[in-house]
């Protein structure tokens, strides 16, 4: 049998051109783009919604809306956001003067006078009637946009400032482990039922899941530890609704609700909840029950220690790996 080695040497090199290149990149979520010239991750988010949601959906992730460091860096965003900009006249970033009208700052609170980011905007703007949050349109330049009217945002973090916890697998110091090998995250900030499914499902996980009497438990007590008078109300989202029919309850993954776990508060389900209470939930009482998905609540969600809930327990060698990072250049 004939050996071809020119072959098993191209292989071979191309094998470690691929480790050479993962090795590079420092470690961080899959989903972000790292950028060694500014030693930065960033991640361009396609879906359109409203600055504060952007904000929110950047921290879930671990990181915040863009703001360029350099000048540099802001000739080299365009780059990023090109592709979606033939549809929409602009990305969100982490600027606005939503603190004092006509000063506007960043997203850690710092004052764009005198910086160079004073220098990005375009021609007649800052428009102070246009808005109170600001945009980056294709050439770079930045405009005062309404805050609740729908665009795609870019998240970033500095590379020097991601730190990876082992115990939950994760860069977001917020995961706790928990029982049955379940990271959970406390999110003590409300928001309506959707809002908090889009936050877990940023962060890696999804809105918590009661499966068993232990992680019922944990919830409960874990619920029992902050003040009620700095949540709204005894209430707190979980992972299920009977939004598709009515007392038809499916969980966030689409199975049954195992209602053998935990008992449901003595009201629900049943003709005493309202008609728009079609979100699950828990209450600090330890009892499962429904409220409306509008209604801005605390909430939790859950990831598995290993991985993520998309990718559980992940064994990627450092070739697959490679050709993931070969994909993203």
């Amino acid at each position: 049998m004939r050996i071809n080695f020119s072959g098993v040497i191209q292989v071979l090199y191309i094998f470690n051109e691929i480790v050479f290149i993962d090795s590079q990149r420092p470690q961080f979520r899959d989903d972000y783009r790292y950028e060694k010239v500014f030693k930065v991750f960033y991640k361009l988010h396609t879906e359109a919604v409203n600055w504060y949601q952007a904000r929110i959906r950047c921290e879930a992730e671990g990181s915040q809306l863009i703001v360029p460091h350099s000048l540099d860096e802001a000739d080299s965003i365009p780059l990023l956001i090109a592709p979606i900009l033939t549809k929409y006249e602009g990305v969100y970033v982490g600027i606005h003067d939503l603190y004092s009208e006509r000063s506007f700052v960043t997203i850690k609170g710092s004052g764009l006078h005198d910086t160079i980011l004073d220098l990005l905007w375009e021609l007649k703007q800052p428009v102070h009637s246009g808005g109170r949050c600001v945009a980056m349109r294709r050439n770079g330049r930045l405009f005062v946009h309404p805050c609740l009217e729908h665009l795609p945002f870019a998240c970033k973090i500095k590379a020097s400032d991601v730190t990876y916890y082992s115990e939950c697998d994760t860069f977001d110091s917020r995961w706790v482990l928990g029982p049955n090998n379940t990271c959970y995250i406390t999110h003590l900030e409300p928001q309506t039922w959707y809002e908090a499914y889009s936050t877990c499902l940023s962060a890696g996980g999804h809105l918590a899941i009661l499966d068993t009497k232990e992680e019922a438990d944990y919830i409960r007590d874990t619920f029992k530890q902050y003040d009620q008078h700095k949540t709204p109300g005894d209430f707190a989202f979980l992972g299920f609704s009977d939004i598709f029919q009515r007392y038809h309850y499916r969980t966030v993954l689409g199975d049954p609700l195992k209602e053998r776990a935990v008992d449901w508060d003595f009201k629900c389900p049943g003709n005493f909840t309202k008609l728009e209470e079609r979100c699950g939930g828990y209450r600090r009482s330890g009892l499962l029950s429904t409220n409306s998905c509008m209604k801005p609540s605390m909430f939790f969600c859950e990831k598995p220690a290993n991985g993520t809930f998309r990718i559980k327990n992940p064994a990627r060698s450092p070739l697959r790996s490679g050709f993931k990072k070969l994909r993203k250049v």
